[in-house]
């Protein structure tokens, strides 16, 4: 039996003397591992097919639960992404952050989506801010919404040095203080990747880190899973 599906390369492990194999998020039948045979000879037909970050048409042969690809068709590598070691990290993070939250065989069109863009946004643009968009986003599809609106308590504007309660997944005011304090910078970084209005003066370069590694630790916290490319990433910037 051989299927057809739109996948996105998420992870890739040597075996054998020439083999891979492929963690594939696929569009129309979620996670999957298939094997790649062969590809690491060289001058392999589908070693494209085989890289990370690869974006195409696969076309898979199955046995049972097993899937091996036959064929491929890249739509987009993102070579844009090789090119910068930050680009290389966040793109990575944004591959394991798929990883650890898609079970296998569970459809997800809306993170699929995400994912695509995203990583077209990296290339073209600044990584980080890609990437902590993609990963509010993951974060309300996985059910962990992290709510930037108001003061969670009290429904007062959040001004100054708001509050994070990482139980929660909620902010806080100076007034009601709940969680632990998070800079101005932080938390206006966090609006303009959720796409809400925000003061630019307060964005400073090292924003991104400390927003990605909020965002990490509510993350770690919830699904008590760990990214090791999102660890190195923000360890990076």
């Amino acid at each position: 039996m051989e299927i057809k599906v739109d996948a996105l390369v998420l992870r890739t492990a040597d075996y054998g003397e020439s083999d891979r194999m492929l963690t594939l998020f696929t569009l129309q039948n979620g996670k999957l591992s298939a094997a790649a045979k062969g590809v690491r000879k060289a001058k392999a037909r589908l070693n494209f097919a085989a890289q990370p970050f690869c974006f195409g048409e696969y076309v898979l042969a199955q046995k049972g639960e097993r899937y091996t690809v036959i064929s491929a068709f890249a739509t987009d590598a993102f070579y844009g992404l090789r090119m910068d070691v930050g680009k290389l990290y966040a793109a990575a993070s944004l591959a394991g952050l798929c990883d650890a939250v898609l079970p296998e065989g569970l459809v997800n069109e809306e993170l699929f989506l995400l994912a695509v863009t995203a990583l077209g946004e990296m290339c073209e643009k600044e990584e980080t801010e890609a990437l902590i968009s993609f990963f509010l986003r993951l974060l309300t599809l996985s059910g962990y919404m992290i709510d930037l609106s108001a003061c969670a308590d009290c429904g007062a504007p959040l001004t100054g040095k708001p509050y994070f309660d990482f139980a929660g997944g909620c902010f806080t005011c100076e007034n009601c203080a709940r969680g632990s304090r998070v800079r101005e910078s932080t938390f206006q970084l966090l609006r303009k990747c959720a796409g809400m209005e925000y003061d630019p003066a307060y964005i400073l370069p090292e924003a991104g880190k400390r927003a990605l590694r909020l965002l990490y630790l509510y993350f770690t916290r919830k699904t008590e899973t760990q990214v090791k490319a999102l660890s190195q990433y923000i360890d990076f910037l």
